[in-house]
């Protein structure tokens, strides 16, 4: 079983299989990484699923067998948040409560019962769960450019970059006052790009160098203010270049908050090398924000919902 936080130990637990009815003891030591402090009220556990440590073909294509509980078989709420027989993939959220909350504390995952009736419960998983840490456990802050902030951000504080292409110019990358009425800092580029030229700020999400996927991405959402053509990119980068997936945002004067959700971004047209969200998803290395025809950038609070800090570890 893949376990958020268990490293390498990927059978936290023992199985016993009856004809095709499963069982799996799994230890909550191993599944609560370290940035996961519960509340009074208890925590959410991440259980990630692959072809190495889970039979799919003795689970329903949509992963409506499922069944967590406590040793003594009382039902604990979880939600299914990504199933996917084919790709030999799941992603499962489950509730844990102050009495699994203790050292040894263990719970069973059932699955390939008869007649299954799915009980994925979003909200009953999340019932009484502190609002930050519901957005601690399932967004990540890839950056609000307040310097020492480290709350949900990612493994390492992400490092920006500024380009453009022949004939266009970065004027100025900076990241001052966000201004417009807005707190804090913010990003700020400014540029000279006559279309079909282009400048880019650009950012990293992988931390080892080895892509990663953000296909339990619900959207990317973040402030954004400035003048010309604006695009955004979820890029897979090798030596600087590669495939992306993107769509086209309008850009304002004031600052205006943009959710973009993977269902919202142009099919593959190969244009600019796009290939489409399922192109990329298991393999993304960069976020872009790119620009032409206008004069200046400003971007802030940039979020990922969907994904927790250990998918970009």
């Amino acid at each position: 079983m893949g376990l958020s936080g268990c490293g390498s130990d990927k059978l936290a637990g023992n199985s016993v299989e009856t004809e095709n009815i499963s069982a799996r003891v799994l230890s909550v030591d191993s599944l609560l990484p370290s940035w996961n402090h519960p509340d009074t009220g208890g925590t959410v556990g991440t259980l990630r699923f692959d072809a190495s440590d889970f039979d799919f073909s003795h689970s329903t294509p949509d992963g409506r067998d499922l069944r967590l509980e406590r040793l003594d078989s009382t039902l604990l709420p979880f939600e299914i948040v990504e199933w996917d027989q084919t790709a030999r993939l799941g992603r499962v959220r489950v509730r844990l409560d102050s009495s699994l909350l203790q050292p040894g504390a263990r719970f069973r995952l059932r699955w390939g019962l008869p007649n299954p009736k799915t009980l994925s419960n979003p909200a009953a998983t999340w019932e009484g769960i502190d609002d930050s840490l519901v957005l601690a456990l399932t967004s990540v802050l890839v950056d609000d450019f307040r310097i020492g902030n480290d709350t949900t951000l990612l493994p390492t504080h992400p490092v920006w970059n500024a380009y453009a292409s022949d004939s266009a110019s970065v004027l100025g990358f900076a990241f001052p006052a966000a201004g417009a009425g807005f707190a804090g800092m913010a990003l700020h580029l400014q540029y000279q790009a006559a279309a079909p030229r282009y400048a880019v700020a650009t950012t990293t999400l992988v931390q080892s160098g080895v892509p990663r996927s953000l296909r339990v991405l619900d959207s990317l959402v973040f402030w954004v203010r400035g003048s010309g053509n604006f695009w955004v990119a979820f890029d897979h980068l090798t030596n600087g270049s590669g495939p992306k997936a993107w769509m086209s945002v309008s850009l304002d004067s004031v600052w205006t908050r943009v959710r973009m959700r993977p269902q919202d971004l142009d099919t593959a047209d190969g244009v600019g090398g796009n290939i489409g969200w399922d192109g990329v998803r298991d393999s993304v290395t960069d976020l872009a924000f790119i620009v032409n025809s206008g004069g200046d950038l400003w971007l802030d609070s940039v979020r990922l919902y969907g994904p927790d800090r250990d998918d970009l570890k």
